[in-house]
């Protein structure tokens, strides 16, 4: 049985769905991946267990398309959503900055 997750989307995130165009649909579709399978991504290093999972852009398939960083609250059934962004942009993110996002989700 599929858990129901409540997803947190982190500004960074929001403003970059937003940038992308990334429609109602293909957003819950994400969202039903991430809650069926929520360690989908794979773990980033030094990052306190943020994952990267990607995710295909229309037009583009998985390797050209998005990615997409998270990270789980298992306690309290949250997937948080920290950062979206096109491979062509970028190839990778900083692991300081992905753990500075995460603790400001913290408090």
């Amino acid at each position: 049985m599929t858990r129901l997750f409540e997803f947190i989307e982190l500004a960074p995130f929001a403003r970059a769905r937003d940038a992308y165009g990334m429609d109602d649909v293909e957003f819950a579709q994400l969202q039903t991946t991430l809650r069926g399978h929520p360690d989908a991504g794979e773990v980033i290093p030094a990052t306190d267990g943020c994952r990267k999972l990607r995710w295909r852009a229309p037009g583009r398939g998985k390797r050209g398309g998005y990615r997409v960083i998270y990270f789980l609250r298992n306690a309290q059934d949250q997937i948080v959503l920290v950062l979206l962004y096109a491979k062509s942009v970028r190839e990778t993110i900083e692991p300081g900055l992905l753990r500075e996002l995460k603790k400001a989700c913290r408090s």
